[in-house]
């Protein structure tokens, strides 16, 4: 997937939305999605909340010892 600024004046898929898109989404040299930059704005909010990274255990914080047991 590649993301290229539009070079023909084209209205933005999104529905209801009435902008000139700025921006073409391609997959495979194939133009897949026009979007404006309103509404490339709040899809990359959305997907900002949705995919979340799983966070890290702090390397500072007192790790829990491991006991051995004799015998």
């Amino acid at each position: 997937m590649e993301i290229k600024n539009c070079l023909i004046k084209t209205k933005c898929d999104v529905q209801g939305c009435k902008n000139l898109a700025d921006y073409c989404i391609f997959s495979n040299e194939k133009n897949v999605l026009n979007l404006c930059k309103n509404c490339s704005k709040n899809i990359y909010e959305v997907l900002g909340k949705v995919n979340v990274p799983k966070a890290i255990t702090p390397p500072f914080k007192k790790q829990k010892k491991i006991e051995v047991k004799n015998g």
